[in-house]
């Protein structure tokens, strides 16, 4: 996605006067502040919105958040593109974000972006999630952030000062209110907004929908690969602080903030390598601060009333895991499914259920992680959003990629280039198979699966849009749009399986994912 650029642009908006580039017909300001920089005093503290200057200059990206190269990356080393644009700097202040537009003086739709990565990986800059795309053919505006990740944004720290809590999640508030004074300026309209993520951007968007402090700066959501089943209490939060103190030699008896913020980076880096996703280090803990203490009843009770949502997973998550090393290369379906359940003696039932499928004993694992740890938490969610009386989207992505021999399949990730129709970016074409070059009905899908979200983000609807007929999910229809080459709606998509794990007690959800070996 190679650009010529024609011009500088500048738009003045209440944050200051912000020059950008315009790059053919699509106008982008890069590494836009939203937030003071999170140093010094401001280390694990609340963002405070940043206050208007007389000048940006938005001609580049600004710095991500500080971070080690995603596993992903050592094994696939061109999906490195999906993470971070080339030539990148990292940082503490990195609280920035990214605009395309087409047209300044309009009043257009907005697409708020929070990117993926474990929140541990990741910024709003990688070439995957381009937005001139979404700016050009269907006149979106895109906005995509930088949060703080790992430890400096999700160390749980209520109880030393009850505001550093959830600081990831915090900051996005924080970039949403930028977006909500300063959108209007790059031709965007306020009233219209739809947070979006994928993985943990996903699990970002679900918990934003149940966050008092962002209610009224979205009308829509889109949860792609997510739910709130992985939220944490404060008791399971501090046994594993607990160790991140003993780690970093941390004095819980002393002067924590101070202890921590004279903590090198360096230091903070080394521990989140060692114990890498394992640290289970997520920034949605409910401690009735940010978030309250029950993310799914508050779902229910209409937390998030009026907004839209389309949510729904891939078909089998779990196989990018096996990918990365987070996945126990000897688990069978017998193993996985005894880990998961509290009473083993229903395994016999749940076995069952994945025998005959096709496949062998590897692909119904994968398939029994994907069912109980993604795709039966994320029906839930889309049960009690729809429960409340909104409008709520299913989806399943199915269609498979052939990389490494077919080990990716319909893995996590394989439908964010078909979400932007970015497979042309760098690198995609490594994760979704050399057929990407090759089977013109695949660029086809990806025309039709960014046309249909763009509906989505236009009207809060994507029925009838460029992937067709797609009727609401409702508890008592639960309709599910399987996308592949040809989308089919389906009522009850794998309903037994996904029932099963809804009825039966069981670890939480992602609970059994472990660092890198």
């Amino acid at each position: 996605m190679q650009h010529r650029v024609e011009h500088r642009v500048d738009v003045s908006a209440p944050a200051g006067r912000v020059t950008g580039l315009r790059l053919d017909d699509v106008a982008v300001f890069r590494g836009v502040p939203f937030a003071e920089p999170p140093t010094g005093a401001l280390r694990f503290a609340a963002p405070v919105d940043a206050a208007p200057v007389p000048e940006i200059d938005a001609t580049e990206f600004g710095p991500i958040s500080l971070q080690d190269i995603d596993p992903l990356p050592r094994a696939i080393p061109a999906t490195e593109n999906n993470f971070y644009a080339p030539g990148i700097t990292t940082s503490e202040d990195c609280l920035n974000l990214n605009i395309w537009t087409s047209d300044t003086s309009g009043s257009s739709p907005v697409l708020f972006w929070i990117h993926g990565g474990a929140f541990l990986y990741g910024s709003g800059t990688g070439p995957w999630a381009d937005g001139s795309r979404f700016a050009r053919e269907h006149g979106l505006v895109v906005v995509t952030i930088n949060y703080r990740l790992g430890l400096l944004g999700n160390l749980w720290l209520g109880d030393v000062d009850p505001t550093s809590s959830d600081l990831a999640l915090q900051d996005q508030i924080s970039a949403l209110r930028w977006v909500h004074r300063n959108i209007a300026a790059f031709g965007g309209d306020p009233s219209r907004i739809t947070i979006a993520g994928q993985s943990a951007g996903a699990m970002s968007v679900a918990a934003l929908m149940t966050a008092p402090a962002a209610r009224g700066l979205f009308s829509g959501a889109i949860v792609e690969s997510g739910h709130v089943a992985a939220a944490r209490s404060i008791e399971d939060t501090l046994a594993v602080r607990e160790r991140i103190f003993r780690e970093l030699s941390i004095d819980p008896a002393g002067d924590v903030l101070g202890q921590l913020r004279a903590t090198s980076t360096l230091r903070i880096l080394q521990v989140q390598r060692e114990f890498g996703i394992g640290i289970r280090a997520f920034p949605m803990v409910v401690d009735d601060v940010v978030l309250p203490t029950d993310l799914l009843g508050a779902i229910g009770e209409g937390s998030a009333a009026g907004v839209d949502l389309i949510v729904g997973t891939t078909a089998e998550e779990d196989r990018l895991f096996s990918i990365t090393g987070w996945a126990d290369e000897n688990a069978t379906t017998s193993s996985t499914i005894a880990g998961l359940l509290v009473d083993r003696n229903d395994a016999a039932e749940a076995e069952a259920l994945y025998r005959d499928l096709p496949g062998n004993d590897r692909d119904h694992q994968f398939l029994v992680n994907t069912d109980h740890g993604w795709a039966m938490p994320a029906r839930a969610f889309a049960a009690a959003h729809a429960a409340a009386g909104n409008r709520v989207y299913h989806y399943e992505y199915a269609r498979r990629s052939g990389a490494l021999d077919g080990r990716v399949g319909a893995a996590h990730l394989t439908d964010l280039p078909f979400f932007w129709g970015n497979l042309d970016a760098p690198g995609v074409a490594s994760l979704l198979g050399d057929d990407l070059l090759t089977d013109t009905a695949l660029p086809v899908l990806a025309g039709r699966m960014s046309g249909t979200i763009a509906r989505f983000v236009a009207t809060g609807s994507p029925d009838g849009g460029p992937l067709g007929a797609w009727p609401p999910f409702t508890p008592e229809r639960r309709d599910t749009l399987v996308i592949d080459v040809e989308p089919t709606v389906k009522r009850d998509h794998n309903a037994a399986r996904l029932d099963f794990w809804a009825n039966h007690d069981s670890v939480p959800a992602l609970a059994t994912m472990t660092e890198e070996s």
